[in-house]
Order: C-alpha cells, then sequence, then structure tokens
C-alpha cells in the first residue's frame, strides 16, 4: 500500500532522537589539557611573555662583572689559537682558574659574529634560556604527574623571574650552565620509563648519548656541576636498591608471580656508572692539564677557606659551624623569599620573626609540592639539596643568587607545585561531594590565580629598576662620577696610546675591553713607595692610571708619583678637584723608569757620578755635587746630539763646548765661566751664519 507522503513525514516528526549523554566539566578540562596542540598554544603564550620581558630588560652595554670579560678573552684567546691562556696582562700565561667550558663556548660563536661584539653573545644567552624553559615544560609536566597547569604556571613565572632574566643578558656562564641541566635532567627523566638496555630504541641511544655529553660538559662549564652529577649518581644508585630490596623481599616470600625482573637492578646500576664515567674522564684530563702547567690544586679550595674577606683563613670545627649556621639563616630568611616573593633585604640587616616566617612559609611550600612528586621530584629535590649543600660551606661575603640561579626554575616550580597540593589537601578534607568532585579545577584554579595577581606581579616589578638601567646610558644612570671619569679615560686611552702600551690600573678587566684590547695589570694594593716603583720596573710599565674611582690608586700609586715626579708625565687629565664631594681627577700617565736620576744618593740628593734622563728626551751625564750637575759633564739635546759638554757649576755649565739657543737664534762654540768665549758661530734658525770668529766673554772681538 502506497503511504501518503505527507503523512509520513508527519510520523518521523513524532519519534524522538536519542539525547547525547553530557560529558561532564572536569572530563572536558582533562581532556583540553592532554591536547597536544593545547600544549602547542602554551607554549606559544610562554614564548610571547619571554619575548616581550627579556627585550624589555636587555641591555646592550656591557656588564660591570669582571668575570664576564675574564670569560670574553679567554674566548678570544681559543678563539684566536693561544690556547687556554691569559692573554689581557703583559704576558700571555696558561689560565687556570675559571673551568674552559664557557670560553669554549664563546669561541665558537666567535665563528659567526664579529670580534668585540658583546650584543652577539649575551643575546645568545637569552635564546639558551628559552630552550631550557621549553624543555624545563614537559620536565617538570613529568615530575608533576602530567599537571599541565603547575609546568605552564612554572615555565611562565620563570619568563618575568627578574634574576634569570638578569643574568640572561650578561655575557656568563649560568644560561649554558642552566640549559646543559635541564638537558641532563629531561634525558634522565626521558630514560626512566625504560627498566633495561634491552627496551632501547635508537632515539633513546641518542638522547642517552646526549646526555653523558652534557654530563661531560657541564663540569667544564661550572664546577657547580658536580653537584647535578651527584644527584644524578645517587638518583640512579637508590633506584637500583630499591630493585634490589624488591627482588629480595618477593624471593623471602616466596612469590614467583610477583618476582621484579633483575634486569632493573643492574639497568640502574650501570645507569649510575656511566654518569660517573663522562664526568671522571672529564676532571681527570683537566687535572692533567693543570699539574702539565704546574696548577694542581685548585683555587676554589682556597675560596671556600676563606673568612671574612679580610684575609683569614677558617681553621676550626667552631667556624665551619658558625658558617653554615649563618649561610643557612641568610638563604632561608632571604635569599629563598627573595627569589621566590621578591622580598627585598640587607644582608647587614638583623633577622627578624617577618623574615623567618616567611621564610618557612616558602620553604615548606617547596617541600611539600616535592613530597608529591614521586621519583622525578626526588632528582629535582636531590639537586636542590646538593646545591644548597655545598653553598651552606661558601664563604658568607659571597652569598648571592649567582650561585644558584640555575636551580631558580626547580624552585619555582615546587613551590607552585606546593600550592596546588596544599589546596588539594585542603579541598580533600572538606567533607562536600562537590567541592571533593572539582578538586583539581579548585587547585590548578588556585595556582593560576597566585600566578597572574600574586607572583608575576611581583617579578615583574622587580624588574623595573632592570628594564630602567638597561634602556640608558652610563652617564644618565651611574650616579658615581668617579666611576664616569674612569670610563672616559679608558675610551681616551683607546683612542690615543698604542697597542703597544703597558697599563698598570685598577681593573684590568674592565681596562681591556674599554681601551680596546691594550695590555693591563693591577698593582699591590698598599705597597711603600720604593716597591711600587720596583714593580712598575720589574712588569715593563708604559702608563698608569690614577683614579678616585675606590681609594686604591691614590693610596698606592700616588705617593710614588709624589715621590718620583721626574718618572711619571701626565698625558690627560679628567674631572677637577672636588673637595665637598670627595672627588679627585683621573689622571693618565706616562712612565718611564729611564726617566730621573740613575747614580747615588746621599741624604735625598744626588752626589758623584750619575745620568739623569729628562721627560722630553734630554740627558745630562756626568758629576753631582749636593743634587746639581757639578764638575765634568755631558749634556744631550733631544735629538740625542752634545748640547754641551765640559765644567759644570752648581748646574750651569761654565767651560767647555756646546750651543746654546738665544731666541730664535743659535751659538755653537766654546765657553768660560757660561759665556761664549773662544771660537764659535753664532746663526740663526735656518742655519744662516750671522757671526763667527773669536768670543770674550759674550762678545765677538775677532770676526772671521
Amino acid at each position: 500500500m502506497k503511504q501518503n507522503p505527507k503523512r509520513s513525514s508527519s510520523l518521523k516528526k513524532e519519534v524522538p532522537s536519542p539525547s547525547q549523554p553530557s560529558v561532564p566539566l572536569t572530563e572536558r578540562v582533562k581532556g583540553l589539557l592532554s591536547n597536544k596542540y593545547f600544549h602547542i598554544f602554551l607554549l606559544v603564550i610562554v614564548s610571547v611573555v619571554f619575548y616581550i620581558n627579556y627585550n624589555a630588560i636587555f641591555d646592550r652595554k656591557l656588564d660591570m662583572n669582571g668575570d664576564n670579560i675574564v670569560y670574553y678573552s679567554l674566548g678570544q684567546s681559543l678563539h684566536n689559537g693561544t690556547g687556554y691562556s691569559n692573554i689581557m696582562g703583559f704576558e700571555v700565561k696558561p689560565h687556570a682558574h675559571f673551568p674552559p667550558g664557557y670560553p669554549a663556548f664563546i669561541s665558537f660563536m666567535l665563528n659567526f659574529t664579529r670580534d668585540g661584539n658583546y650584543t652577539a653573545m649575551k643575546e645568545t644567552n637569552g635564546f639558551l634560556l628559552f630552550l631550557s624553559l621549553l624543555m624545563l615544560f614537559y620536565a617538570v609536566k613529568k615530575v608533576a604527574k602530567n599537571n599541565v597547569v603547575v609546568a605552564f604556571s612554572a615555565v611562565l613565572l620563570c619568563c618575568v623571574q627578574k634574576d634569570l632574566l638578569r643574568w640572561s643578558t650578561i655575557m656568563m656562564s649560568e644560561m649554558l650552565f642552566l640549559f646543559l641541566s635541564v638537558v641532563v635532567i629531561s634525558v634522565a627523566l626521558f630514560l626512566y620509563r625504560r627498566k633495561c638496555f634491552q627496551e632501547y630504541t635508537k632515539w633513546d641511544y641518542v638522547a642517552l648519548v646526549a646526555m653523558l655529553l652534557s654530563i661531560a660538559y657541564i663540569y667544564f662549564v661550572r664546577t657547580m656541576g658536580i653537584s647535578l652529577i651527584l644527584a644524578l649518581f645517587g638518583w640512579y644508585l637508590l633506584q637500583a636498591f630499591w630493585q634490589g630490596y624488591k627482588y629480595i623481599k618477593a624471593k623471602k616470600e616466596g612469590s614467583s608471580e610477583n618476582l621484579p625482573n633483575h634486569k632493573s637492578l643492574s639497568y640502574y646500576a650501570c645507569m649510575a656508572v656511566l654518569v660517573l664515567l663522562p664526568f671522571g674522564i672529564s676532571k681527570m684530563a683537566w687535572g692533567a692539564r693543570n699539574k702539565a702547567i704546574g696548577h694542581e690544586q685548585t683555587d676554589y679550595v682556597g675560596d671556600f677557606k676563606k673568612k671574612g674577606g679580610n684575609g683569614e683563613v677558617m681553621t676550626t670545627f667552631s667556624d665551619w659551624a658558625e658558617r653554615v649556621y649563618s649561610n643557612a639563616k641568610s638563604y632561608l630568611t632571604k635569599m629563598m623569599p627573595e627569589t621566590v616573593l621578591t622580598k627585598s633585604f640587607d644582608k647587614n640587616d638583623p633577622i627578624t620573626g617577618y623574615d623567618i616566617l616567611v621564610g618557612f612559609f616558602v620553604f615548606f611550600l617547596v617541600v611539600f609540592g616535592f613530597f608529591h612528586t614521586g621519583w622525578g621530584g626526588f632528582l629535582l629535590f636531590s639537586y636542590l639539596a646538593v646545591t644548597f649543600g655545598v653553598l651552606l660551606f661558601w664563604p658568607e661575603q659571597f652569598t648571592s643568587v649567582r650561585y644558584y640561579v640555575a636551580v631558580v626554575p626547580l624552585i619555582l616550580f615546587l613551590f607552585l607545585h606546593g600550592i596546588w597540593n596544599v589546596v588539594s589537601f585542603i579541598t580533600s578534607k572538606i567533607k562536600s561531594g562537590s567541592l571533593e568532585k572539582y578538586a583539581p579545577l579548585v587547585s590548578s584554579l588556585a595556582v593560576l590565580l597566585s600566578l597572574f595577581f600574586w607572583l608575576m606581579p611581583l617579578q615583574s616589578e622587580a624588574q623595573v629598576n632592570y628594564r630602567e638601567f638597561a634602556k640608558r646610558p652610563f652617564k644618565q644612570i651611574v650616579a658615581d662620577k668617579n666611576f664616569l671619569n674612569y670610563y672616559e679615560a679608558m675610551d681616551w686611552c683607546k683612542k690615543n696610546l698604542p697597542d703597544s702600551s703597558r697599563m698598570v690600573c685598577r681593573k684590568p678587566e674592565l681596562y681591556y675591553i674599554y681601551s680596546g684590547f691594550k695590555k693591563s695589570v693591577s698593582f699591590p694594593h698598599y705597597a711603600p713607595v720604593d716597591t711600587v716603583i720596583s714593580y712598575l720596573n720589574r712588569v715593563g710599565a708604559t702608563n698608569v692610571i690614577l683614579d678616585n674611582w675606590f681609594k686604591h690608586a691614590y693610596t698606592t700609586l700616588y705617593p710614588a708619583v709624589k715621590k718620583y715626579p721626574e718618572k711619571f708625565r701626565v698625558l690627560h687629565t679628567i674631572g677637577e678637584v672636588d673637595t665637598v664631594n670627595k672627588i679627585n681627577p683621573v689622571y693618565i700617565i706616562e712612565y718611564n723608569y729611564k726617566w730621573g736620576f740613575d747614580g747615588k744618593i746621599v741624604d735625598g740628593k744626588k752626589e758623584g757620578p750619575g745620568t739623569y734622563n729628562y721627560q722630553d728626551g734630554r740627558k745630562y751625564v756626568g758629576n753631582y755635587v749636593n743634587d746639581r750637575p757639578d764638575g765634568e759633564g755631558t749634556f744631550y739635546d733631544e735629538t740625542g746630539k752634545i748640547q754641551f759638554q765640559g765644567i759644570w757649576k752648581q748646574g750651569n755649565y761654565k767651560d767647555g763646548k756646546g750651543y746654546a739657543l738665544y731666541g730664535d737664534k743659535k751659538y755653537e762654540g766654546e765657553y768660560r765661566n757660561g759665556s761664549p768665549n773662544g771660537y764659535g758661530v753664532y746663526s740663526d734658525t735656518l742655519g744662516n751664519v750671522l757671526a763667527k770668529g773669536i768670543w770674550r766673554n759674550g762678545t765677538l772681538v775677532q770676526p772671521q
């Protein structure tokens, strides 16, 4: 039977369609957070935030920290083929203090940039920080049990953290060290999923090689790399013990079905050995090289023993106990809160109850965050523990974020992870089904609110001074007139002194860079005058800068200049005396050890045969009496020609032969009693003879 089309259509409309089941909000959020494209979107946000902040804080000026200049000069030395040597001083000598990793990196970069282009080096450090943060996102996400919110928040906070940004704009090793650290940690976490080498793919082996090479290199970048190596070694060793413990326990219980694979024990033990192998090779190679140049003990041993910055050394157990206690208080109540919350402090200020409260608040969240991470978190926390364990023994006067800036991202991550887990713990204790159901969302919201409305604003505000400093020239931001005068003096030397000059000054590192790579050395502070002169002679100094930036030049060099003024000649003066503001000029001085008197000094006066070299090139060679030429002597002009040879009396020539200028005329001939006497020629500046013949008491009596 044929149906009515209209009837069929109406019946279709009456059939209800099956309803789609609603997806819970938590599941939808979980699905979004697990989407790899969403992760890429988050990293795009990270990239934009990093670029904006890094560009705002980037400083094209060279940092005044002397270490970064030493690093650069060592990189130049490697690049130029003179080996790992000090080239800033008068002699090229093998260097043994700083490890060669970062200078080698600079040497490599010099292949792609113009020598002296520090901007490219500084930008490279920023790029290393950026790459580290991208890798860190995946590493901490794994540690936080795929908690994308905490991983994203930690990396985003790193993009505005003032110390990370500041040190990424300085030509020093911190960012290369951070990059290698993140590579090692990321690969270790990546390979953690493997339980034996039989499970490895070719990419696993590539990752393993990258990790081992990074371990070998990180020791050459900073000696502090030992802390990561020890943490990683302990991490693998503990896993090996844990696998062994489980294996023995299962065997004792007779549980053959749940018996752990003994290959895991061997795998982790082998990984522990592999970690130490490249480190051992690197250390032996560096030690053999230093031994070959006669430098068998590392300088860091001496640094550890320094006490108070006044030349004292650590001797007793109580000295070390006091240092550890002092550093522990400083890091807990001042350094850590300043790193996370930008809480400003002064090292010399006493610790208040508020400082202790804030310090323990930060420490508690970091530790609480660690306890909810698992094996991956144990690696990070071990790295932090060994790092700060070393710093507790480091001299108090060197306490600085510089020494732990590479672990700042891990501190921020554990802090945020602590917030997430504290909120999660609190919500789990509240007897409410709906709240417990949305606990992950509440915890994530708490982290994001803390990030955007608390932590990021604090770090952004802390950048203000750095941003202002970065965009203004020295003369607008440096209030110290003494420093500006010294800076101008270095620039003058760059333009006016020859490359062969040998300068003695304060801060040779700064002079080397700002004088256009001219040679310089420092001087012994507070040394006696004659010791200073002896030192200048020994090093072959040709120039001296007498500056007032710090007191050392005026307390050490100035007395030598004052006692032996004939050996020093002022080439250029910068600034004026300002007694109100205690500012002295900067003098750029030429020094010549040959200038002045070379002979016998009796009661402070020249006596007997001697030579006096004048600064304009003239010279007297002859006898002295009572500090003046007296007796036979010869006087040479600036060209080396004899001007007078004969008898002198009380500093004046009397009887002999020579020449003298009388205005624009010259007399050359015989003298007696200081006047022309005997045969002589009188001529003009062109050599035209005006008169010649026999002279008596300055008068021509017999023309010829």
